[in-house]
């Protein structure tokens, strides 16, 4: 008999790649339900990047109407009031010497030509002090009394830490008296001479010092330049004024007197229609920007069988209707002629874009100013019944107690951020540190390197408050240490600042003891009354006529803000506007906590959330899958290495009997 053998199996299987192969096309969901994410995600991208381009649209209608990308906290109501701040206020004035008298202007009734005459020009009054060989020689001690205009008298001691020349400077200077000190080098054997200078030119700005000091080098106080009011002569009337920049005589018209002259300088003030055109130019630009971008979503490429992201979005649908609505409505107004922005010019096209006609808008402007400004400013009574006299005043509401009527606001108690310093000048760590910042249940941990400078370290700050969603802000004092401040107003900010570190010189001045820092809230009255702080809003308090009244200060100071006045609801209405509508809808879609666009964003983050929730899901069940097929392939591995074995001891034996 020949050699004999069995060949049972071939050889080992490869596992792995049995198992990967099997994972792969269960894993199938998965990658359709990524597929999902990514097409969530660039729907995101879409609306973040219209976000972008209605706000860059909404910067431009803000000019048109307010002279500003910002708009105020009080929106005037009002065809006059509107017109104050719009982009119609704009004017060109030209100077026939601008050497002689400078000009700017920013009132259209304010158009005509002045002829101007210049016969002395404002100065403020200046006094020196004899020379000084030193500036670290001693002066007297004692105190001097500074009077300005009608101001109360400003008492400054000078004692022995600081009776040289220059202690006696910066003496004055922090003495907030109105004057300013500096020295001054003559040249001259005794070169150091103080100079105290009014910061406010004209007679009525001058000052007086009386000199009590006594021992040491006598100051020596003497006149070198007088105060001398501003004195011109604008078309035939005379005039005096304190400063030589002057704003109050011809209305909305500020000039500068650089010289005098007895041949009358011509100020020309003319509306800037060139100013205004280009106004529109870069709106029509914005809107042209955003409309493009819609119109690109709906578009359908026949080649590539594709079109935008947003296809068939009916919010996107919405909110290009939206936009087009208010620049197609009717407007009517005591204060126009004009019904349609057509009739100045603004017209759409068949692809929805919008085209502007220079020329017509040139026309209808030299034609009827009034008419063309009206037609896109409207006109309106305020809404809710509710009037401020002070810009810096926002009307926030009133309820069923609110009785009609005028109430004044004081404000007694700026309110307060809750600012937690540290003690020490930075200009580099010694050593590293790491600082905790608590504000409410959110905690920032920022971690510090030796030598981080002041600018490293309140980035890096910074970057951990913006990571954790803290609503605060480092910034360096003023004098080189650290402040952390919240961005809200009111009691209800606290903010807490430890360190690992001890404090001391060469750390950011915080140490293990914690700084809790806990801001103030806004307190004064309304109709007389105390009013109930709450950050920067007042509320008129119970049982007061002003009950349930509701204003918010945009806060510079303590003392009067005017009045609020509340009348009955059917007095207030918004007139017909074509770009405070606008102005509305561009607010309302781009509110970046209940708009159109936040709403469609925070849906489709939530279906992406809840998508990679079940992809993670779904991938832990497949590592369990691998696991199991992993175990029983290897089992049929082992079987099959078995076998193999077995293989090889029948082929011995068959090989063995073949030998008998």
């Amino acid at each position: 008999m020949g050699t004999s053998s069995i060949n049972l199996i071939g050889s080992a299987l490869d596992v792995g790649t049995i198992v990967d192969t099997l994972i792969y096309v269960e894993r199938e969901p998965v990658r359709m339900m990524e597929s999902q994410v990514t097409a969530l995600q660039s729907k995101v991208s879409a609306y973040q990047s219209l976000n972008t381009k209605l706000s860059a649209l909404a910067d431009k209608v803000n000019i048109l109407l307010f002279g500003d990308t910002e708009a105020p906290f009080n929106q005037p109501y009002s065809f006059a009031d509107r017109l104050k701040d719009s982009v119609f206020t704009k004017c060109a004035i030209t100077s026939s010497d601008d050497s002689t008298i400078s000009a700017s202007a920013n009132n259209p009734t304010s158009v005509g030509t002045y002829a101007i005459t210049v016969s002395s020009l404002a100065q403020a009054r200046t006094m020196a002090a004899a020379g000084f060989a030193d500036l670290a020689t001693q002066t007297g001690t004692g105190t001097l009394t500074i009077t300005t205009g009608s101001s109360d008298p400003v008492t400054v001691t000078i004692n022995s830490q600081n009776n040289t020349l220059t202690g006696v400077c910066g003496a004055i200077n922090n003495a907030n008296a109105g004057v300013t000190a500096t020295i001054v080098n003559d040249g001259s054997a005794t070169p150091y001479r103080l100079l105290i200078t009014a910061n406010d030119s004209g007679t009525a700005n001058s000052f007086s010092i009386t000199d009590n000091l006594s021992g040491g080098q006598a100051l020596g106080l003497t006149e070198s330049q007088a105060a001398v009011d501003a004195q011109f002569i604008v078309n035939g009337v005379s005039i005096t004024k304190s400063s030589n920049t002057v704003s109050d005589v011809i209305d909305g018209v500020t000039f500068t007197l650089k010289d005098v002259t007895a041949t009358p300088v011509s100020l020309h003030v003319e509306k800037d229609i060139d100013a205004i055109v280009t106004a529109f130019n870069e709106f029509v630009s914005a809107y042209n920007t955003v409309n493009s971008f819609i119109n690109s979503q709906f578009a359908y490429n026949s080649t590539t069988e594709t079109s935008g992201v947003l296809a068939g979005d009916s919010t996107l649908r919405r909110i290009q209707s939206n936009l087009q609505n208010q620049l197609v409505q009717s407007i009517s107004n005591p204060y126009t002629d004009y019904g349609i922005a057509s009739q100045a010019g603004l017209d759409f096209n068949r692809d929805g874009s919008l085209s502007l006609n220079e020329t017509e808008l040139r026309e209808a402007l030299a034609e009827d100013f009034t008419s063309v400004a009206a037609l896109f400013l409207g006109n309106g009574t305020p809404s809710g019944g509710a009037t401020v006299s002070d810009s810096r005043v926002l009307y926030g509401g009133k309820t069923a107690a609110t009785q009609d009527g005028t109430y004044a606001i004081q404000i007694t108690t700026l309110a307060q951020q809750a600012i937690a310093a540290g003690t020490q000048t930075v200009t580099t760590l010694s050593n590293d540190e790491t600082l905790t910042i608590t504000y409410g249940t959110s905690t920032a941990i920022v971690n510090l390197l030796q030598d981080d400078d002041l600018i490293t370290v309140l980035s890096k700050i910074n970057s951990a408050l913006a990571t954790e969603g803290i609503a605060a802000t480092a910034t360096d004092d003023g004098a080189g240490g650290i402040q952390i401040s919240t961005n809200s107003y009111g009691s209800s900010q606290t903010i807490t600042v430890a360190s690992d570190g001890d404090g001391s010189a060469g750390t950011t001045g915080f140490s293990t003891t914690p700084v809790v820092a806990t801001g103030v809230d806004i307190a004064g009255t309304i109709g007389g009354h105390a009013a109930v702080g709450n950050g920067l809003t007042l509320t008129g308090a119970a049982g007061q006529p002003e009950e349930g009244l509701s204003i918010t200060v945009s806060q510079t100071t303590t003392g009067s803000y005017g009045t609020i006045t509340i009348a009955p609801e059917t007095e207030g209405v918004e007139g017909d506007s074509i770009l405070m509508n606008l102005f509305s809808v561009l607010d309302g879609i781009t509110d970046p906590l209940s708009g159109p666009i936040y709403n469609a964003k925070d849906g489709l983050n939530k279906n992406i959330e809840a998508i990679n929730d079940r992809i993670s899901d779904y991938e832990a069940r497949l590592e369990v899958r691998r696991e199991i097929l992993t175990a029983q392939f290897s089992a049929a591995d082992e079987a099959l290495r078995l076998l193999t074995v077995t293989q090889a001891n029948l082929t011995s034996q068959l090989n063995g009997l073949s030998q008998l």
